[in-house]
Formats: C-alpha cells, structure tokens, sequence
C-alpha cells in the first residue's frame, strides 16, 4: 500500500491554483481534439438551434504531464442573445479509477465513493490550509483562496468569496491555452475549462466533463430548485506514467444516457438535493430586444448582399 502522503499528491488537481504559470511558459503541444455542436431548443423556432460549439483538447508540453482544456463557443450571435440571461458553465464527475478504497479525502475527511462530483460539496481536503480541522473534526472557518464553494459545478460561484478554484467570472492564474486569456467566462463570447491532475504511476482516473447552463447570475436553471440544464459532455482517461501521465481514450458523451451516474455522483458528493434536466426537456428562451437586434442584423446584411450583387 503506498504512502498516504503518495495519494495526497495524486488529486492535487487544480494546479491552475499550483502550477498555472509553469504549464502555461512551457511548449505546449495539442495532441488531440474534438468538437461537437451545441444545438439546443429555442422559443420560436421549429427545429433545434446551433448556438455555438464545444471543443476538448489534450495538451502535452514538453517534460510534463499531459492536461485537459475545453472552451465553449457562441456563434451567430448567439452570445449576446443568451449570455445575458444564462451562463454556460461546467461539471466534472470522476467515473471510476483503480484503488477507489484510497481515494482522496474531502474537507472533513470523508472518502466518498465513485463516481463523485469533483470537486465535492466544500472541496477536497487538499484544497485546505494546515490549520484546518480533519479527520472529522468539527468544520472551522475557511480561509481565503481555499476549499470550493457548495454548488457543484467545476468553477466556483460568484458569491464575493475566493476558493481554491477561480469562480465563474474570475480569472486563471495563467492565460488559457483555447483562447489566450486569462479570464474563466468572457461575456458573449466563450467559457473555458481546465483540469491538470496527476496520479502515480500505474493508477488511471476516468472523467466525465459536462458543459451545463443555469440561470444568470444563479447557480441553477429552474427558480426555487436546484437544478441545471445538461447539452453537452466528453469523457477522457488519466493514466499514470512513469515519468509522465498521459490522457487517452477521448469521446463524446450523451448527457441523456449519463442522467443515473450523475445522480450517484450528486449524491455521493454532498448534493443529494440536486437535480438535471435533460436537453430535449428544456427550452431556452431568447430575451425579444437581442432577437429584435439580431433580426434587423441579419435583414441589414441580407440586403447589403442584394445590393452588391445587382
């Protein structure tokens, strides 16, 4: 059995917090990638509505382990049509991994079971200074730049507080490789994710990330619940190297077949009381100024074209 100091070391995943600047000043190279579309119902229109695409990509820089990005793009002027009244947002469960009976402690040093939501309900117990409480001890106050917020999504909320991770609308430590800022959301335009765990040789993890949307300004998409809207997902394979993990086994997820692991996973991680709706149940609804804008838009262009072409 390795040391348990070995397994603290394996989920210090969020080195955007660790290790940002050093990924980023490293050459970088893109080893693999994929896109889907992000096609969605919409009031007023017949058929489902591509409004933007989601691209995962696997980055491998030189002497160092391997990471995850994705970025989530608006097009057809759909950002500003929707950005305004939804954010598009992340969720990451870890699936499966070898040796789960070693797995990584939450904040109150829990161990809980696969799949889980990552990060749980207040945050892995690395994400924690050493002045905090453990091993089940009574929850002292978290300090700043600490721990992980109580929604369960990847980023946390834009509650005025400061956590391990940025929130939504704060920035990396470091520019993001996708799009060469530092900025977790740019309005109307994109929302980014990162992920650079590392494991010991031998072990692999299992992810399953998810672009997710929820009201604006709030953490869930139905008022009065706690819910969010599902529209996309990924799912990519952490394998321990010696000397350098590797992510492998890239694929598109359907969030429809994945509803019963989230559901564990929500419970397993502090959000029992959480729920999702699937893409084909939710309809979003376009804010009548920014369609107005948007049809005068498309009307101006159309007849520059005709004008052009006579």
């Amino acid at each position: 059995m390795r040391d348990a100091a070995l397994w603290r070391k394996w989920l210090r995943r969020l080195s955007l917090v660790l290790a940002p600047c050093a990924l980023m000043v490293l050459l970088n190279a893109s080893v693999a990638n994929a896109q889907v579309p992000i096609r969605v119902r919409m009031q007023g229109h017949a058929d489902p509505v591509q409004i933007g695409t989601l691209t995962w990509t696997v980055h491998r820089p030189v002497g160092a382990n391997d990471f995850m990005t994705a970025v989530f793009r608006f097009q057809g002027g759909w950002g500003n049509i929707l950005d305004p009244i939804y954010d598009f947002r992340w969720f990451q469960i870890i699936n499966d991994a070898s040796n789960p009976e070693r797995w990584f402690p939450t904040w109150n040093g829990n161990r809980p079971n696969l799949p889980v939501v990552d990060p749980p309900a207040g945050g892995w117990d690395y994400q924690y200074g050493p002045d905090h409480v453990r091993n089940g001890g009574t929850r002292n106050q978290r300090n700043p730049g600490e721990g992980a917020d109580n929604s369960p999504y990847y980023e946390n909320d834009d509650d005025g507080n400061t956590y391990a991770f940025p929130n939504f609308s704060g920035q990396y430590s470091g520019n993001h490789p996708d799009t060469n800022s530092r900025d977790v959301h740019q309005e109307g335009q994109w929302s980014t994710f990162e992920d650079a765990p590392n494991i010991p040789a031998g072990e692999h993890v299992l992810f399953k990330t998810f672009l997710v949307a929820v009201r604006h300004g709030s953490n869930t998409i139905t008022p009065g619940q706690r819910n969010f809207a599902k529209l996309a997902g990924f799912s990519w394979r952490l394998d321990g190297g010696n000397p350098l993990d590797t992510i492998t086994k890239l694929g598109a997820v359907d969030p429809a077949r994945e509803k019963q692991k989230i559901m564990q996973a929500l419970g397993n991680s502090g959000f029992g009381n959480w729920n999702t709706i699937q893409l084909n149940d939710f309809t979003f609804v376009p804010e009548p100024a920014s369609m107005l804008a948007l049809s005068v838009g498309l009307a101006g262009l159309l007849l520059r074209r005709k004008r052009h072409a006579a």
